[in-house]
């Protein structure tokens, strides 16, 4: 790269742009990058700015990873034009998408030892490093490739093999290496990024929700989007991309048959919004992959189960279960219903008279109990009984709900309310048991986990895309399953005339989805990875991790279409 006249330690004061100005500067740098002779055109103002600056400008596009170049300037305009004449050698034919960083604060550090980790976050702070080796690095190339890893340790095999084609920026990293003193800078920009049509601002290379101006078409248009992406990774066989690590353009083999029959669900829910009837052939397609792992129970057993790598579990009968009975009640088309009802002997035999279930994971086919205990099974067959009630009116299935609700919540409480489990499986339950088996404890035990997920929501959290969030740091499945719960438990305390409380949940479920919508694929958050286009809609795992699965992706739609339908209700 061509020696830029100024670097990291010349940049003083924060440079001040309106939104009025950063759209002007979108449109100028649009038709520049479209057509290298027109030059830019930046409102007047900028081009008397004189103090030192520096930028970095990405482009894509939107098929391959966003090529990045530095330019700096005595001015916004000289600094800009430097960028694109060292960018415009790397760009594709056509360009769809482009990001703009304007470096405003910069902190200088001086190391004896580089083994130390460095004082600021990776992705929120850039590094760079002398001015002599014009090596620079935005938060999304610290992260995505693991320059300096979660601990914040400087990963030096990793920069050098990001720098191979760059020879002379290589040349002078491993120069630094071998100094005796290190020093370099961490540096925070103010980003914008374009895709033709509007200009989003960014933090933590993201656009930023508001959670008091979310609207019900804003919120169906993501869950739309998320299943989407699930459409496009089925196979052929009906098998779903289970999990896809972005960064390395990996797909790990393991699977998960549980994970699968979730995400059936949550695709039948949205084309019951949507009546998109690609999504009801998706889900027929991967209902019969699903049902390839049915096997007879294990003996002396009853029914049907469903098998995975050599056990049989009570949560792949119940949410296979769960699945069927919606396609059923979706489609009126009842070929399945033997199925469920086999399915459901099953779950029914590992019930104990008390209402507790036994036998959570068993080796597969000799019976074996695995001594595993699931904190979320109970509910999820509570919630399947209910399904099968609904289904058949046979008062059988509600009478086995009824008893293992009642003795489950019993049990639990005599937790205290930070410990009680936020199970949103159980608030599901509550919802569709409480107006057949009208009961204080069913209102009173939804009311505690209601409580207990909005006092342990991140409400004052160290980041503002941290907000509504679960956990430090948060991840997107804790925050869209507790979510989940609440949409239930949301309709519970409206029907049972407590409009207070039903406030106090939307309040909570206003943060969380908009928690959740930071960790949604846009443009923006692809823009430097290998293969832009394979995560657009999906979730990810978390705000600061790439990892996608199918089931990040399942439980974000289904909170994401209760919030849809509360807030359509409210008006």
């Amino acid at each position: 790269m061509t020696q830029q006249k100024v670097w990291f330690g010349d940049i003083q004061n924060i440079f001040v742009l309106g939104e009025m100005d950063l759209e002007a500067i979108a449109y100028s740098l649009e038709a520049t990058l479209q057509n290298p002779q027109e030059p830019l055109n930046f409102p007047a103002h900028l081009n008397t700015d004189q103090s030192p600056r520096l930028v970095a400008l990405s482009a894509s596009d939107g098929e391959t990873t966003a090529q990045c170049a530095w330019g700096g300037g005595r001015g916004i305009t000289q600094a800009v034009e430097n960028a694109l004449t060292q960018l415009r050698p790397q760009l594709p034919p056509a360009i769809t998408w482009f990001k703009l960083d304007i470096v405003q604060k910069v902190v200088p550090v001086h190391r004896l030892n580089s083994d130390l980790p460095i004082p600021l976050e990776r992705s929120l702070y850039g590094l760079a490093f002398d001015a002599d080796s014009q090596i620079a690095f935005l938060p999304e190339h610290l992260h995505i490739h693991n320059l300096v890893n979660s601990e914040l340790h400087l990963q030096p095999k990793r920069i050098k093999k990001y720098l191979q084609t760059h020879p002379q920026q290589l040349a002078a990293y491993e120069r630094i290496e071998q100094a005796k003193e290190i020093k370099f800078y961490q540096f925070e920009s103010r980003s914008f990024f374009w895709d033709g049509k509007t200009l989003k601002s960014l933090f933590r290379g993201h656009r930023i929700f508001n959670y008091q101006t979310l609207s019900p078409d804003q919120i169906l248009e993501a869950a739309i989007t998320g299943g989407n992406y699930l459409k496009a990774s089925l196979n052929s066989e009906g098998q779903f991309l289970y999990r896809y690590l972005p960064q390395s353009d990996q797909t790990p083999p393991e699977y998960n048959i549980l994970r699968h029959a979730g995400t059936i669900y949550a695709l039948l829910e949205l084309y019951e919004v949507t009546q998109d009837k690609e999504l009801l052939e998706v889900c027929l397609s991967a209902i019969s992959y699903l049902l390839q792992s049915m096997y007879p129970a294990p003996s002396p057993g009853v029914g049907t189960c469903i098998v995975e790598n050599g056990y049989a579990k009570l949560g792949g009968n119940a949410l296979t279960i769960i699945a069927l009975a919606k396609y059923t009640e979706l489609t009126q088309d009842k070929p399945y219903v033997p199925i469920i009802l086999e399915l459901g002997k099953r779950i029914r035999s590992l019930q104990q008279p008390d209402g507790t279930f036994t036998l959570h994971k068993q080796a597969y086919p000799d019976g074996t109990d695995s001594q595993f205990v699931s904190q979320y099974y109970p509910a999820e067959a509570i919630l399947s009984l209910l399904r099968l009630y609904r289904l058949t009116r046979d008062t059988t299935w509600l009478d086995n709900a009824d008893t293992a609700a009642t003795t489950l919540i019993e049990k639990r409480e005599a937790v205290p309310d930070e410990l009680l489990p936020h199970d949103h499986w159980l608030l599901y339950a509550l919802r569709e048991l409480f107006p057949e088996r009208p009961s204080a404890l069913y209102l009173t035990h939804a009311g505690r986990i209601a409580d207990a997920i909005a006092q342990a929501q991140n409400r004052d959290p160290l980041d503002i895309d941290w907000l509504g969030s679960f956990y430090y740091p948060p991840l997107t499945i804790p925050t869209a399953v507790r979510m989940e719960g609440l949409c239930a438990a949301y309709h519970l305390a409206q029907d049972s005339g407590n409009p207070e409380a039903a406030d106090l949940i939307f309040e909570a479920l206003q943060l969380g989805i908009t928690f959740q919508l930071h960790t949604q694929y846009y443009p923006e958050t692809a823009l430097y990875l290998p293969h832009p286009q394979k995560v657009l809609g999906a979730f990810r795992k978390g705000i600061t991790e790439f990892e996608i699965r199918i089931d990040y992706i399942q439980h974000n739609i289904s909170s994401l279409l209760g919030m849809y339908r509360i807030m359509k209700n409210r008006g």
